[in-house]
């Protein structure tokens, strides 16, 4: 399955009663975090662009969706299309990205979260949806062995994630995962689950979020340049040389 195909199977995924359910939990994590991100602009890669609810809690008016396969407009926000690791952003241009389970879906994920802390402003975020290999999604064979979404895709480890964005140069802030029953189709039946998962296994839900923040080194002032004189010994005037008369007394 191609990376277009793998993202759009994705995004078709969440209109299924299982990725529903997902995608309920997880805004609920997205909406503790949004309101309080500031700034001009805000991007969405993946997930179900036409769910207004996914930036509905972001106090940032300017929303962009970047989209690998369409550049249909959608819910009045302007739509991109693009290739994930050729991003059309002015260096340092971007707020805040939100990626929902594209990384799972890309060739080279590195090359696209490079793309992503170029485009950022400084200080700016980036959050990341995964799936959890880690969780009961991720250690279920069956569901491993299929090539539908979204067990088709190459799932990260949190603890890979968070070292690809810190030798990218970005500060981890928030983690968490959501979403602790099994894949059944039927989610209400195990919603128990949910309590006990929080409670006892709270790294181990099926989706995970990262939240990361663009870090710049503050410039180093520059000294200004001293005299060098003082650094080297005044070369003292030479000697003027003297005409000496030598008088030499004869005895006699």
């Amino acid at each position: 399955m191609s990376e277009i195909s793998t993202i759009s199977a994705i995004n078709k995924w969440y209109q299924t009663p299982l990725g529903a359910a997902l995608l309920k939990a997880e805004l609920v994590g997205l909406a503790d975090v949004l309101p309080q991100i500031f700034g001009y602009y805000i991007a969405q890669i993946g997930g179900p662009t036409d769910n207004n609810e996914i930036l509905a809690a972001s106090r940032i008016n300017n929303r962009i969706i970047v989209n690998p396969y369409s550049a249909a407009p959608i819910n009045g926000s302007l739509t991109v299309q693009c290739q994930l690791d050729e991003l059309p952003f002015l260096p340092e241009s971007i707020d805040a990205f939100v990626l929902f389970h594209i990384l799972e879906s890309a060739s080279n994920p590195k090359a696209i979260l490079k793309e992503i802390y170029t485009s950022l402003m400084p200080n700016g975020y980036v959050i990341i949806f995964g799936f959890n290999p880690y969780s009961l999604w991720g250690l279920t064979s069956p569901w491993k062995k299929t090539n539908k979404a979204p067990w088709s895709g190459n799932w990260i480890g949190p603890g890979h994630m968070r070292k690809w964005l810190s030798k990218i140069g970005f500060s981890i802030g928030d983690y968490k995962t959501f979403y602790f029953r099994p894949p059944n189709n039927n989610p209400e039946k195990l919603l128990f689950m949910e309590g006990l998962g929080q409670i006892f296994w709270p790294y181990c839900g099926a989706s995970y979020m990262i939240v990361a923040q663009k870090t710049v080194a503050p410039l180093t002032p520059i000294r200004p340049l001293l005299s060098l004189a003082k650094y080297f010994k005044t070369a003292k005037a030479l000697p003027k040389p003297t005409t000496r008369t030598s008088q030499c007394n004869n005895k006699l």
